[in-house]
C-alpha cells in the first residue's frame, strides 16, 4: 500500500526544482524539468514495492545529490540512473535527449544485465568494477550512487527481510566506508545508523529508548557544553567562531560497545562538540584554549591538519576531562576544512558548463590517488573474492600515519605490517626486505606498526617473497605483489619440470627433442594439448594439467616402448591391489607404511625432506619404488595424480628412535657477538645434530644463517624453531626446501665468516 502522506511526484519535483535554485548557480530549469519528465514517461506505471509510483525514488535521490552542491549534469543523471537498467531506454537516446556527459553518468551507475553469475558475490564485485571505472573518470558516478543506496536504505521497509539484511550488509561493508573515504561523513553516518537498524535491530531499539528516555538531561548538558566554550573563547578575543554539540550516531556508540566491551551505560562520551573558527592559526589556539580549561587525555590527541585523512579530511581532535570527571570530545577546523567534512568529495569538484559537461579536477581533489590503485587491482585481481578484500581491506579500513627517516609520509590501514610498509615504499623493497628499524630499534618483519612510527628497511638482494609472508601482510598491495611473485616463481619451476618429463617420455619413445623443435612437431604437439606454444604446454604438464603419455600416444600411437609396457603393467597391478581389501604393509624405508602395497622400496624425497610425524604422501617412481614428499610438497601437487599413493608413518619396530632425517633452516638476526654460538647452542641442547653452517654478514649488518640439521621427527624440530625465533636479535627464521626456497638472485657483496669464528 502506498503511504497516503507521500507527496505526489509534481510535488516532490518542486522541491527539487527549489533546492537546485539554492545551491546551483545559473541552474537550466527546462532542462531540469525535461529530466523529470523523461524519466517519468519512461518508468511509466512502474511502482515501487511500497506501491508508490516508482519516479519518486529517483526525483528524491536526486534531490538528495542537490543538497550535496554539485552540478546540474549530476542531478539529471540521478533522475535518469534506472531508466537504462529497469526500462527499454537506450544510452544512445539518452545521449541524444541530453548530452554525452549525462549518458556516461548513467551508464557507470547502470548495472551488469543480462549476464549469468555463478554467486551473488561475484555479481556484486563485477557491479562494483564497472563502477569503479566509471567513478575513476568521474567521480560524480558515486556521488550519485551513493545518494542512490542513502534512499534504497531509508525505504526499504517494504522488502523481504533476506533482502533487507543482505542490502543493509552490502552496505555496511561497501557503501558506507566508501562515503568514508570521499569524507561524506553525513551520509556515512546515516548508512551506518540504518544498517544496524536492520541488521541488529534489537540493539538499534534499545539505544534509542535508551537515548530517548534522558533527552532533556542531554540537551541541557549539551546546551551547557556549549556556553562555557563559547565564553572561554570570547574571553580569549576570538569573535568569529562558532560551537555546535551534538549526540553520537548509533552506530558509533554500538562501535563502542563493541570494542571496549561494555554496556550502554558504561560510555561516558556520547557528545561531540565542534569548534568552527576562520584560519588554521586559529584551531591551534582554540585547542589551546580548551587544555588550559580542561585536562587532555594522553593518547587522544590528533592532528589531521598538519597530516589530512586521504579522503581529504581536515581537523583537530583532542577528548577532554570535565570537572565532573566525564569525557568530552571536541572537534576544532577552519570553516572550509568544515565544508570538506560536510561535502567531502563533493566540496573539490568543479565544474564548467560549455555546451557538454566537462569535469575539471581542482588540487585537492587530485589527492584522491586511491582511486587509481582500485583500477589497478580490478585490472589485476580477476577472482571476485580477491577483489572484494582488496577493497574492504586497503580502502575501508582506519588508518594510521608512519614515516620514512627523511620525514615522507605513508598512510597505512590499522594492523599494517613492517613489510607492508615496504612494499607502500616499493615492490622491489618489499620483495627484498629481511628485517627493519621503528624508531631506532631492530624489529622482524611482521612487526604492526602504530601511527607516528618511523620506519627503515633492511633489504638484501638474496631474499625473495615466500608462502609465510602471507600469513600476516594486511595491505592488497603487499598480498598482491607477493601472490604474483610466488605464481610468476611457480610458474617457471612448472614450465622446468614439465620440460624434463617431456624430454623423458620422448626419450622413452625414441624420439629427438631438439630435433622435433626444429622440424615443429613439438608446436603441432602443442596443439594437440590445446596450448598455443611449447613452453605453455610444458608449464600445462609441469602443473599436472595435462599428460605428455596421453598426448604422444595420440600423436605416435606405434611408439609404445618396452619401458612404457612395463610402466603400464604396474599401473593395472597397482589398481587391481587397490580394488582387493586394504591390508597396510610395511615398507622398506624409515617406518612408513603404504596402503595396498608390498616389497616396495621406501625412500624420502629430496625436495621436500619430510620428517616424521609431519602428513605425508607417496608416489610410485619407475625402478626407484616408492618416493615419500610432504603432502603440501610444491613438487608433490605437480606430480601425476595417477602414481599417488597413502602413506603415513609406522607404529612400534618401524619407528626405530635412531632413524633421523635431513632437514634446513636459514635465520636472519642482528650481528652481535655470541649469536651463533647462542643458536649452535639451542640446536644441540635440543638434540639435533648440526651436519653443515654458513654464516654471511652483509653491510647492512644482518647475519644469514644457514643450517643443515639432523631431527628425530617434526616434533623436535618446532622445538628447536619456536627457542631461535625467541632469542632476541632473531629477525626471521624458516625451514627451507632444496629446489623451492633457495632462489637465483644477484649476489651482494658479502662478508663470509666461517660456523666457529
Amino acid at each position: 500500500m502506498a503511504n497516503p502522506e507521500a507527496q505526489t511526484p509534481d510535488e516532490l519535483y518542486q522541491v527539487l526544482a527549489t533546492l537546485v535554485a539554492k545551491n546551483i548557480p545559473h541552474f537550466n530549469e527546462p532542462t531540469l524539468r525535461k529530466a523529470y519528465e523523461f524519466a517519468a514517461k519512461c518508468h511509466g506505471d512502474q511502482k515501487r514495492q511500497s506501491g508508490e509510483p516508482y519516479v519518486t525514488h529517483p526525483l528524491e535521490v536526486a534531490t538528495i545529490v542537490a543538497s550535496f552542491k554539485v552540478d546540474q549534469s549530476s542531478i539529471i543523471a540521478a533522475l535518469l540512473h534506472d531508466v537504462v537498467e529497469d526500462t527499454e531506454t537506450s544510452l544512445l537516446t539518452i545521449e541524444k535527449e541530453f548530452d554525452k556527459t549525462v549518458a556516461e553518468l548513467v551508464d557507470g551507475l547502470t548495472k551488469i544485465a543480462r549476464i549469468e553469475f555463478r554467486s551473488n558475490q561475484e555479481r556484486l564485485a563485477e557491479n562494483f568494477r564497472k563502477m569503479v571505472l566509471a567513478m575513476a573518470k568521474d567521480i560524480r558516478v558515486i556521488i550519485v550512487k551513493l545518494a542512490d543506496r542513502l534512499h534504497n536504505m531509508r525505504t526499504m521497509k517494504s522488502l523481504p527481510e533476506a533482502k533487507r539484511l543482505r542490502i543493509a550488509q552490502e552496505t555496511l561493508d561497501i557503501y558506507a566506508p566508501l562515503a568514508n573515504r570521499l569524507g561524506m561523513y553525513g551520509v556515512k553516518s546515516e548508512l551506518e545508523d540504518l544498517c544496524l537498524r536492520q541488521i541488529k535491530p534489537e540493539i538499534y531499539s534499545e539505544l534509542k529508548a535508551k537515548i530517548s528516555s534522558k533527552k532533556n538531561q542531554r540537551v541541557q548538558y549539551i546546551e551547557d557544553v556549549k556556553e562555557i566554550l563559547i565564553a572561554e573563547m570570547q574571553k580569549y578575543s576570538f569573535t568569529k567562531f562558532e560551537v555546535t554539540g551534538r549526540p553520537k550516531h548509533f552506530y558509533s556508540i554500538y562501535k563502542k560497545m563493541q570494542d571496549r566491551t561494555v554496556v550502554f551505560e558504561d560510555i561516558n562520551d556520547l557528545f561531540a562538540f565542534r569548534i568552527i573558527v576562520e584560519s588554521v592559526r586559529d584551531c591551534y589556539e582554540a585547542l589551546g584554549v580548551v587544555h588550559a580549561m580542561w585536562k587532555p587525555m594522553p593518547g587522544r590527541f590528533k592532528d589531521y591538519i598538519a597530516m589530512p585523512k586521504a579522503n581529504m579530511y581536515q581537523s583537530l581532535h583532542t577528548t577532554v576531562i570535565r570537572p565532573q570527571g566525564e569525557p568530552c570530545e571536541i572537534q576544532i577546523r577552519t570553516r572550509a576544512m568544515h565544508e570538506v567534512c560536510e561535502y567531502g568529495v563533493a566540496a573539490h569538484w568543479n565544474y564548467k558548463e560549455r555546451g557538454s559537461t566537462t569535469a575539471r579536477q581542482t588540487p585537492e581533489a587530485q589527492k584522491m590517488a586511491w582511486l587509481n590503485q582500485i583500477v589497478e587491482w580490478q585490472n589485476e585481481l580477476k577472482d571476485p573474492d580477491e577483489f572484494m578484500e582488496a577493497v574492504k581491506v586497503d580502502l575501508f579500513d582506519e588508518e594510521i600515519f608512519v614515516f620514512t627517516p627523511k620525514g615522507d609520509v605513508f598512510q597505512l590501514p590499522v594492523r599494517a605490517t613492517a613489510l607492508d610498509f615496504a612494499f607502500a615504499v616499493h615492490s622491489a623493497v618489499g620483495q627484498s626486505t629481511i628485517a627493519a628499524k621503528v624508531n631506532g630499534r631492530m624489529v622482524p618483519i611482521k612487526k604492526e606498526l602504530k601511527s607516528g612510527d618511523i620506519i627503515e628497511i633492511m633489504t638484501s638482494s638474496k631474499q625473495t617473497p615466500n608462502k609465510n609472508w602471507l600469513t600476516f601482510v594486511t595491505t592488497s598491495r603487499a598480498k598482491n605483489r607477493i601472490r604474483s611473485y610466488l605464481r610468476s616463481e611457480q610458474r617457471e619451476k612448472s614450465k622446468l619440470l614439465g620440460l624434463e618429463i617431456l624430454r623423458h617420455e620422448l626419450k622413452a619413445r625414441n624420439l629427438d627433442f631438439d630435433k622435433m623443435d626444429k622440424s615443429g612437431e613439438l608446436l603441432a604437439l602443442s596443439k594437440l594439448a590445446k596450448e598455443s606454444n611449447i613452453d605453455e604446454m610444458c608449464i600445462s604438464i609441469g602443473y599436472g594439467k595435462c599428460s605428455p603419455e596421453a598426448i604422444l600416444e595420440r600423436a605416435y600411437p606405434h611408439k609404445l616402448t618396452q619401458t612404457l609396457v612395463e610402466a603400464q603393467t604396474a599401473q593395472e597391478s597397482l589398481a587391481a591391489e587397490k580394488s582387493t581389501p586394504a591390508s597396510k604393509k610395511l615398507g622398506l624405508g624409515p617406518g612408513i607404511i603404504v596402503s595396498g602395497l608390498d616389497h616396495l622400496l621406501v625412500v624420502m624425497a629430496r625436495c621436500c625432506n619430510p620428517l616424521r610425524g609431519e602428513e605425508i604422501v607417496g608416489f610410485v617412481t619407475r625402478g626407484r619404488g616408492v618416493t615419500i614428499h610432504r603432502y603440501d610438497c610444491p613438487r608433490a601437487r605437480d606430480l601425476d595424480p595417477a602414481r599417488r599413493v597413502e602413506a603415513t608413518w609406522g607404529q612400534g619396530k618401524a619407528t626405530d628412535n635412531t632413524t633421523e632425517f635431513l632437514t634446513h633452516l636459514r635465520i636472519i638476526t642482528a650481528d652481535r657477538p655470541g649469536i651463533l654460538a647462542q643458536i649452535t647452542n639451542i640446536i644441540s641442547v635440543t638434540g639435533a645434530n648440526i651436519q653443515k653452517a654458513q654464516v654471511e654478514v652483509g653491510k647492512d649488518g644482518l647475519g644469514i644463517l644457514d643450517f643443515e640439521i639432523k631431527v628425530r621427527d617434526a616434533a623436535q624440530m618446532q622445538m628447536i624453531m619456536q627457542k631461535i625465533e625467541a632469542t632476541p636479535s632473531v629477525m626471521q627464521i624458516e625451514r627451507k626446501i632444496p629446489g623451492y626456497n633457495v632462489k637465483k638472485t644477484k649476489a651482494t657483496k658479502t662478508k663470509k665468516k666461517k660456523a666457529g669464528s
